[in-house]
């Protein structure tokens, strides 16, 4: 009796201070799923967003997507703003062009060029190939064993990981800070394995650094199925020579824009719940899932809410963040504008891990937070939200970080999520319109359910 009677006594006094009952808001949170499935608005604005393109931070297309949807924005009611940020403007040039040549036979390859690469030579570099399998192996090499060659990082993504992303994070290294460590043993270039979860013909590009590399030098992906053709082919022909040409450049920074929309809160209107994604994108694909699919959530999001009448009595920001991609510019600027003008941020939600069925959420809070959000779960689960972790958030809301705020992050299924991320799969056609509409309804329903539990530290 007393094992029956004391969780319920528990959770009746955790959700005490409800203008409704948990059972009048599970029946609130059926509506938000009901009509967000029933009118599939997210899916629709990221059709338009997806027909403009590709959204690489600088491009005339990423200035025209945050120029569409603040006119979308201002006809919903939304009071909103652009604010200025200075980012860099990488161009990608004409298709790359990389082959291997072994025994007279040349094999081309699929291949990109990792952002903010350099070029190469117009005619092209050719050398001498050396695999690495680890940074140790390459920390083990003489200061001058890659002189004159083309390093080729092999480094696939653990597949004994459930989560996809924590195999990404241990091999997104070689994507990154490949060339410059490669560059300090005297490569003159530099080839990388895809960052994707399994063997297939789609090159993966993503961001690149040159900070501390003694000389720039070219850096592009090849495909995991051309890396395997590569590994297996040093093993007969280790005097396998590769040729890679590019003309991508680093351009002048450049002037664009992050967009701010608001909805004024009822009753506490100097409080703000921030949602939102980035709207930058690689430029392979339209940034279908990554992030426009996190936008959509969060411009649905507020809009189901309003079609409701469910709005919260804070105020509710939607913010579509620019440069996620290449350094993270506009969550800077706009953690350090929030900073000077002490704007009251209480909670700030991110969806940018890709439009799949929403399975949980992530919540960086202290444990006496995190605990009345799980109680959540039981109104939640039936939509198939069940996980929910004591980690981080979201890149772009990181910045906004402090000792008074909630940060969530929306964690989707992720294991079809690095088939797709910053390759040319990444397109309106990899999304399915059910599995976006339920992203949507998932943050709708959080919001609702978090403004109205007061789940903010210090209340």
């Amino acid at each position: 009796m007393y094992k029956i009677l004391f969780p319920c006594i528990f959770v009746f006094s955790t959700f005490v201070g409800w203008t409704q009952t948990p059972a009048d808001d599970a029946a609130t949170v059926k509506s938000i799923y009901s009509y967000a499935l029933t009118h599939s608005q997210g899916y629709q604005w990221l059709e338009e967003l997806t027909n403009i393109g590709g959204r690489l931070s600088g491009s005339e297309e990423a200035d025209e997507a945050v120029q569409r949807f603040k006119a979308i924005a201002d006809s919903m009611g939304f009071t909103t703003q652009l604010q200025e940020v200075t980012v860099p403007h990488w161009v990608r040039g004409s298709k790359e062009v990389a082959f291997a040549t072994a025994a007279g036979e040349n094999h081309y390859f699929q291949v990109c060029a990792l952002g903010g690469s350099v070029g190469t030579p117009f005619n092209g570099i050719t050398a001498p190939v050396v695999e690495i399998n680890s940074f140790d192996q390459l920390q083990d090499m003489d200061s001058k064993a890659l002189k004159g060659k083309i390093a080729f990082y092999n480094i696939p993504m653990d597949p004994s990981f459930i989560n996809t992303f924590f195999a990404y994070s241990q091999s997104v290294k070689q994507r990154y800070v490949g060339a410059l460590e490669a560059s300090k043993k005297g490569a003159i270039a530099v080839v990388i394995r895809s960052l994707s979860a399994t063997v297939n013909p789609y090159p993966h590009t993503g961001s690149m650094t040159y900070v501390g590399a003694p000389k720039h030098i070219p850096a592009a992906a090849i495909s995991t199925q051309d890396a395997e053709w590569l590994t297996k082919a040093l093993q007969t022909h280790p005097e396998l020579k590769i040729t890679l040409k590019m003309d991508c450049e680093l351009r002048d920074s450049v002037t664009s824009h992050n967009l701010i929309a608001d909805l004024k809160g009822s009753e506490k209107p100097d409080e703000i719940i921030l949602i939102g994604g980035h709207i930058d994108s690689w430029d392979l694909g339209t940034g279908a899932h990554d992030d426009g699919a996190g936008c959509m959530h969060a411009l649905e999001a507020a809009w189901l809410l309003k079609e409701l009448n469910l709005l919260p009595k804070r105020t509710l920001r939607v913010v579509f963040f620019m440069n996620e991609e290449f350094g993270l510019n506009g969550a800077k600027t706009y953690a350090k504008f929030s900073k000077q003008n002490k704007l009251h941020h209480v909670l700030a939600l991110e969806s940018d891990a890709g439009g799949f069925s929403p399975r949980g959420i992530s919540i960086d809070a202290p444990d006496t937070i995190v605990n009345r959000i799980k109680l959540l779960r039981e109104l939640l689960e039936p939509y198939g939200i069940h996980q929910f972790s004591q980690q981080g958030s979201g890149a772009d809301i990181g910045p906004l970080k402090n000792n008074q705020l909630v940060l969530i992050g929306m964690r989707p299924d992720n294991q079809r999520y690095f088939e797709i991320h910053h390759s040319a799969l990444d397109v309106l056609g990899s999304v399915n319109p059910r599995e976006l509409e339920m992203g949507s309804a998932t943050l709708a329903s959080l919001v609702y359910l978090l403004d109205k539990l007061n789940v903010v530290i210090g209340e």
